[in-house]
């Protein structure tokens, strides 16, 4: 592909039922956002590192490695995004307005370690809700074991019991990053470089330590990575046993879709194994004009009839029938 555009955003899938996936459901909102904002989309669909013990360490480090590829060294931004991304391309701004100096952009993903629960936290909450699920699920405790154990989630303290030896205090989602190939290409590869093996999260923990203890990043809008996985478990941790639920297929529908209204950037993390998160994917109607379509899209067809949406400013007639 020919460069046209300044900026691009860039993902990677591999094998046929990956880029099968991307192709029907992601690449459609990720056209649109481009065409709107002036964006290149590229994806990937070969390793970069042909050479990777993959037993060890997963595909999802090569992302690291997107910023040396000759043919995006002439992009002014680059905007990583994750295969299982979803892009609201009627509402989202253009991400690399978000980013500015020197600095990789980042979204924060810390709060959900920090909102209080019955039981530590929101990611506390996935645990517990996922663990129960596939308990239902299989039938048997997962991994074998008789007892898990759910820690506090104190960022600090997870870092090191890792063996990271910087103090860092925030936990980033890398599923979305905006970078330089000419600034970070090279720090990023060297990220690739200097880690062997997964963690237990993949590439996420070791390169979230990486991004705070090189002070490299920007905070953005955290709407550019808003994790379904978290939103469920925050307002809809029923879905999580569809047994509980009259008409789940629906009701997961609807409640994903309006997530997806409430979203620049709509993340499906961690779906393997996990319906709440991997069916929701499929269920995205982006051409829906809003929530209130969705809602009621019997009366939406006459809406012209019924509403007629003008700024105040500048508004020049009185009387009844204008809401505000």
């Amino acid at each position: 592909m020919s460069q046209k555009n300044r900026n691009a955003l860039v993902t990677l899938a591999i094998g046929d039922d990956y880029v099968a996936d991307f192709m029907k459901h992601a690449e459609p909102t990720w056209a649109k956002y481009c065409t709107r904002h002036g964006y290149d989309a590229i994806l990937l669909t070969d390793l970069i590192d042909k050479d990777c013990d993959f037993s060890k360490k997963s595909i999802h480090w090569q992302k690291l490695l997107v910023g040396i590829l000759p043919q995006l060294q002439d992009y002014d931004r680059v905007v990583w995004i994750d295969g299982d991304i979803l892009i609201n391309h009627r509402m989202a701004p253009s991400i690399v307005d978000e980013v500015s100096g020197d600095k990789i952009g980042v979204i924060d993903a810390s709060p959900e370690f920090h909102y209080g629960d019955d039981v530590y936290n929101l990611h506390a909450r996935f645990l517990i809700l996922n663990y129960l699920m596939k308990i239902r699920m299989g039938g048997a405790k997962p991994g074998g074991v008789d007892k898990v154990t759910i820690t506090d989630g104190n960022l600090a303290a997870y870092y090191k019991f890792l063996g990271f030896e910087k103090e860092v205090t925030r936990f980033i989602n890398t599923g979305v990053f905006v970078f330089s190939p000419k600034q970070h290409g090279a720090f990023l590869a060297g990220i690739y470089q200097k880690y062997d093996q997964d963690y237990m999260d993949f590439e996420n923990t070791p390169l979230s330590y990486e991004f705070q203890a090189n002070d490299a990043v920007q905070y953005i809008d955290g709407r550019f990575n808003h994790v379904w996985r978290s939103v469920a478990v925050k307002h809809y941790p029923f879905l999580f046993n569809r047994d509980r639920v009259d008409n789940y297929d629906e009701m997961l529908r609807l409640c994903a879709n309006v997530t997806f209204r409430n979203s620049y950037f709509m993340h499906f993390a961690g779906g393997a194994g996990n319906p709440v998160i991997k069916d929701a994917f499929s269920m995205i109607d982006s051409e829906a004009a809003s929530a209130a379509q969705l809602a009621f899209p019997d009366e939406w067809e006459s809406l012209e009839d019924l509403v007629e949406f003008e700024r105040l400013d500048g508004l020049d007639k009185t009387g009844r029938g204008i809401m505000f």
